[in-house]
């Protein structure tokens, strides 16, 4: 390096001696003005340089690699059997493209159609059209026969798929019309089916030759051919065959236009505790999760947290038939639901990132009622609670702690959960709570598929404390009306009502949002005052993603895979470009 340095010091030297024997033939002034055109030329370069620049703007580039960490591995990246499984829905979310879509506000968008549907038939009949040159992953056309194939699936019993996803296309006519349009039929008019076209379509022609019984563990289940803006490159398993990562990269075809993202990679967890390690070592990029654990909101440098409210309320759901001599008692219900500090839940179980829930209808949705939260129900008042549990005769016995009726019997509940941890954690303070007015409470921590199968479906529980997903429209129907008290339908209050079971049936056959919203607010009024459930909280999907990833338009979402709606407008990589 010595040796280097003194060569290009005499280089240098040389060039110096020479430029001022050569500037020595010229005179003063023709020096002088030398000098002016070399200023005037650097300036001239200069300036040009700055012009150019200041015409030019930053955006996305293609390129850079985005990771994020699951807890669980995928079993079905297959739009109709992701609902049982979170990371499944993630999955369907980037591979799998539907006719419609929700935008940042909630609001139902074309995907792979065209444009909203034309409705005809008095509300009955929709027909949607395709846009053009779509493409499945494998290269074959995207045609109205794969649409039709979808939701005949659906349809067809044979199929063991989520009964939340069947129910909706009950008594409803599929028919191709040409390539690009369908033809769907309901039997009534309905303003609310319009939102179950978002569920992703399959390609005909890679599933059509696998049998019903083999629908679930078809190898494209997890080699999946779909039109979202990814497709599966690479899976890479463990030494246990578990699958440890998947790799995504962008689909060139992609209707929305191709992703920014050079590659797309999931990382899975078997554990929660694993999940979170990994992201506080920066293993990761992305994170999201509903709120249980202060860990979680451990944020590094570095990160964007994005806190998105869900269409889902946590619910203490009571039914009375199982245990009448308390719960057919109003004035027993309405002790439950004053007796509840909402706010000291949300606190110490969600660490503030969860918002009150109030009512069977959330704030935002449609017909939502602003007066709902002042009703008697949701006032958190202890003393109010024990004053209307000695009205309605059970009076405390101050050797055991707990109340009795005239009889001397016990008032003894029994609360089922799953062993969510946020679930466990709230149902042991309402244990808490409600002991401390004399309800003596019996828990019954369950696994998610036992509380389903034992309680859950033959409605064998007095209290349950469960959580329910509305979706983007508000429709109560599947969850109060009173048709749906035996499953599969999903009124676990066993709640029922004449007018209301109007009101929710003349809602749902009704496509003015107005009229819609006149039946709701009527609804909740009614409802308030029957007690059929204690509402807890609105649930908030926290996602924590690394700064360098830039074009994240999110607000709110109706599942937390919603996240991924437009991942293809996602970039790390800029460009600069011509103004």
């Amino acid at each position: 390096s010595s040796s280097w340095f003194y060569l290009s010091s005499r280089g240098l030297s040389h060039l110096l001696s020479r430029l001022k024997t050569y500037l020595g033939r010229f005179s003063a002034t023709e020096r002088k003005l030398l000098l002016v055109l070399f200023v005037l030329l650097a300036a001239g370069i200069i300036l040009s340089l700055w012009a150019d620049n200041r015409g030019r703007v930053t955006v996305p580039g293609q390129g850079g690699e985005y990771s994020e960490g699951l807890a669980g591995a995928p079993q079905h990246i297959n739009p109709l059997l992701a609902p049982s499984n979170d990371v499944d829905q993630d999955l369907s979310r980037v591979v799998y493209a539907g006719l419609y879509k929700f935008d940042p506000d909630l609001n139902l968008t074309p995907d792979l159609a065209e444009s909203l549907p034309q409705v005809a038939g008095g509300g009955k009949e929709y027909t949607i059209t395709l846009r053009e040159n779509l493409y499945w992953q494998d290269g074959h056309k995207l045609t109205a026969d794969d649409a039709v194939y979808t939701f005949q699936t659906i349809q067809n019993p044979n199929y063991q798929m989520p009964s939340s996803v069947r129910l909706s296309w009950n008594q409803v006519a599929v028919e191709k019309i040409d390539e690009r349009r369908v033809k769907i039929t309901t039997r009534e008019a309905s303003g609310t089916f319009i939102a179950n076209l978002t569920v992703g379509l399959l390609p005909k022609h890679v599933w059509e030759t696998v049998p019903a019984e083999s629908f679930g563990l078809s190898k494209f289940n997890l080699e999946p051919v779909g039109s979202g803006a990814f497709q599966v490159a690479e899976i890479r398993r463990g030494r246990d065959g578990q699958i440890r990562e998947i790799r995504l990269r962008p689909f060139a075809r992609y209707h929305g236009g191709r992703p920014f993202l050079k590659s797309l990679i999931f990382k899975f967890y078997p554990t929660t505790d694993g999940l979170i390690s990994a992201y506080q070592k920066g293993e990761i990029m992305g994170l999201g999760f509903v709120p249980y654990d202060q860990s979680l909101f451990l944020r590094p440098r570095g990160m964007n947290q994005f806190e998105l409210p869900l269409p889902q309320y946590q619910a203490v759901f009571i039914n009375r038939a199982k245990n009448p001599a308390p719960l057919e008692d109003a004035r027993v219900r309405l002790a439950l639901a004053k007796s509840v500090n909402k706010e000291h839940i949300i606190k110490e179980v969600f660490g503030g990132h969860a918002g009150g829930a109030y009512g069977p209808i959330l704030p935002g949705m449609l017909g939502y009622h602003e007066e709902i939260p002042g009703a008697p129900m949701n006032l958190y008042d202890e003393t109010a609670a024990r004053a209307l549990l000695d009205q309605a005769g059970w009076i405390m016995d101050a050797a055991t702690g707990f109340r009795r009726d005239k009889l001397g019997r016990i008032i003894t509940l029994e609360l089922a959960t799953n062993n969510f941890s946020p679930n466990v954690r709230v149902a042991e303070i309402l244990k808490r709570t409600w002991e401390g007015i004399g309800i003596q409470i019996i828990l019954r921590i369950e696994s998610t598929a036992d509380l389903e199968s034992k309680f859950i479906r033959p409605r064998a529980y007095e209290l349950l404390l469960y959580s329910e997903n509305t979706g983007a429209d508000p429709d109560p129907y599947p969850y109060w009306h009173s048709s749906q008290l035996r499953n599969p339908g999903v009124n676990l209050s066993t709640f029922r009502s004449n007018e209301t079971d109007k009101l929710l049936a003349e809602a749902r056959g009704i496509l003015s949002p107005e009229e819609r919203a006149k039946r709701y607010r009527r609804f909740q009024e009614l409802f308030v005052g029957d007690v059929p459930a204690v509402f807890l909280t609105r649930s908030v999907y926290v996602y924590n993603v690394s700064t360098q990833v830039k074009g994240l338009d999110l607000k709110t979402v109706v599942l937390p895979a919603e996240r991924f709606a437009d991942i293809n407008k996602w970039y790390i990589a800029t460009k600069r470009v011509k103004r």
